[in-house]
């Protein structure tokens, strides 16, 4: 079972979102995707679900939009994910439109 969180925040750097989720996931086998510089994706293989929710609710406290999503092939983790993302986004930037395009995050105006 693969795992994916993808963050999105425009102010906070993938950079600084990489940081966090290495500090998180250490002792966990990981792959981390920088989408520009407001979205950060990681992979987890082997995780516990409980894990993978605590991480996106501790993230969802400090205001980074977070989607989460399981899947038995990466591809499949990452469109859950990406899916409740679009989704939060949606609901806590009014006035903007969620522009779904294939392997980026953007929003419209």
């Amino acid at each position: 079972m693969v795992n994916c969180l993808i963050l999105y925040h425009h102010t906070i750097t993938s950079f600084t979102k990489c940081f966090i989720l290495r500090a998180m996931f250490n002792s966990e086998d990981f792959e981390i995707h920088v989408s520009g510089n407001n979205t950060v994706s990681i992979y987890l293989w082997n995780v516990e679900r409980a894990e993978v929710w605590q991480a996106a609710m501790d993230f969802e406290s400090t205001n980074i939009m977070t989607g989460y999503g399981y899947g038995k092939r990466k591809k499949d983790a990452e469109k859950a994910a990406t899916k409740v993302l679009f989704k939060r986004i949606a609901e806590e930037e009014k006035g903007f439109h969620v522009k779904e395009e294939t392997e980026t995050y953007k929003l419209a105006y």
